[in-house]
């Protein structure tokens, strides 16, 4: 049985490192095969991302070099110079990490089309980070790898990424919410069903169609989570339209008196200022 490895002479160990790749850098097929035959001859393109290369809180976050026409990667920290210092040869990484963008892929596609009301909805790169423990960010390479992968699901019209958002539009024949067969006598989405759901709370408003200001849904789930108040009405509001912005979200709620949404607001600001009258508690 023939089989490739990189055997290390004398090893201490073969302890794994932890690592987060946080850039993702495509070289041509010369250029690959030079790190990979003399990884300590300056490599010009490390002098471009040192910044990406660093350790903390005992994981290196490195720098991941994929080879055009090749399957392999190596991972390197560069350690601040133009060479090599600390890498990993890793058979099969194209792979691995095509993989981990077709999950990502997976969770998105399914939030979307289960939940959107309009044909499009947004998911940020934090929400990745929290539900998958996948960091992408914009111009890391992934970002643009994960968009290649959204684009080859039948499911998915375009794709934009812009300020922390993947914006994602879908076929409605794919969207839960707006089949052909949709009428106006099935069950309305109602914000119940999806409040469980929401993260980045910051981020996402609640409005009401016909007047008032919005307020931010994480403060209902503050006051949910503290057993202040009953919303039982603002819960079951129909979730009119969503609509996804460079910078929020928008949940547009009917079916509810607009009062509500400033009931919200009052029982919120009068909880803040119970906290802050009560000031720091002592241990």
């Amino acid at each position: 049985m023939k089989f490739k490895a990189n055997f290390t002479e004398k090893p201490v160990n073969f302890q794994m490192d932890d690592c987060r790749i946080e850039k993702v850098v495509e070289l041509s097929h010369e250029d690959f095969c030079r790190l990979k035959i003399t990884p300590m001859v300056e490599q010009p393109f490390l002098a471009e991302h040192k910044g990406c290369m660093f350790h903390r809180d005992g994981v290196i976050h490195c720098l991941l070099a994929l080879g055009q026409g090749s399957n392999d990667g190596v991972l390197v920290d560069a350690e601040q110079h133009d060479c090599a210092r600390l890498a990993a040869y890793v058979p099969g990484m194209r792979d691995i990490v095509n993989a981990q963008m077709d999950r990502a892929a997976d969770f998105i596609i399914r939030w979307g089309t289960e939940n959107t009301t309009s044909g499009s909805w947004c998911v940020y790169f934090e929400d990745l980070e929290e539900h998958l423990d996948l960091t992408v960010r914009e111009g890391s390479g992934l970002d643009s790898m994960l968009r290649a992968a959204l684009k080859r699901r039948p499911e998915v019209a375009a794709v934009d990424m812009h300020d922390g958002c993947i914006e994602t539009e879908y076929h409605p024949e794919y969207c839960q919410r707006l089949s052909n067969n949709f009428e106006p006598e099935n069950k309305p989405l109602r914000l119940k069903d999806i409040f469980p759901l929401l993260s980045g709370g910051s981020k996402v408003f609640l409005c009401h169609e016909e007047k008032g200001d919005p307020v931010p849904a994480e403060n209902m789930k503050k006051l949910i989570d503290a057993g202040q108040g009953d919303f039982a009405a603002l819960l079951n509001a129909q979730v009119l339209e969503i609509r996804p912005t460079s910078l929020h979200t928008w949940f547009m709620l009917n079916d509810v008196a607009p009062e509500e949404l400033v009931r919200l607001h009052e029982a919120y600001d009068a909880f803040r200022e119970a906290e802050r009258s009560m000031g720091p508690v002592m241990g």
